[in-house]
């Protein structure tokens, strides 16, 4: 398994896979570790996958289910999130729906980072002691900010 892009040295070199898709990301709060699906939609369109399935999301309600596979360029579909890179306070406004609150000097974690944002319901993935779910974005939320990684995630059991 190699996650060495993960690594805080690598992300100070570089913080985006640039020309490669996301396989994996890493929550910055709680260094949880997630893989991700690249779809075919866009190439910001991404599945999350956890426990070997994906994180579907409807209005009121999200489950883990059996990835959809073959949906072609269907737009719309309950698994899918768009990764989105998160690099100033207006960008993040335009993303996440807000400016943070907080200086970015005071900020947990600072900029770069990834929100992943549901298709649908423009909640963000989120990820703490709870575990793994989707919530109304908010900049100022530790929880729903990623660093992401084009190595894959690999866990092998003996």
């Amino acid at each position: 398994m190699n996650l060495n892009s993960l690594n805080i040295e690598y992300m100070a070199r570089e913080r985006y896979p640039e020309n490669k898709r996301i396989q994996t990301i890493k929550n910055k709060a709680t260094d949880q570790v997630v893989s991700v699906i690249p779809n075919d939609i866009t190439d910001e369109t991404y599945s999350i996958l956890a426990n070997d399935q994906c994180l579907w999301v409807y209005n009121d309600d999200y489950k883990l289910k059996p990835c959809a596979q073959n949906l072609g360029k269907q737009v719309l579909h309950p698994q899918y999130f768009e990764a989105k890179k998160i690099i100033t306070a207006a960008n993040e406004q335009r993303y996440m729906g807000k400016k943070p609150s907080l200086p970015q000097n005071q900020s947990v974690s600072a900029y770069p980072y990834t929100a992943f944002i549901h298709k649908t319901t423009q909640q963000c993935l989120t990820y703490n002691n709870d575990g793994l779910f989707v919530s109304p974005c908010n900049p100022d939320d530790q929880y729903q900010k990623w660093d992401v990684s084009p190595d894959k995630n690999m866990c092998l059991m003996e």
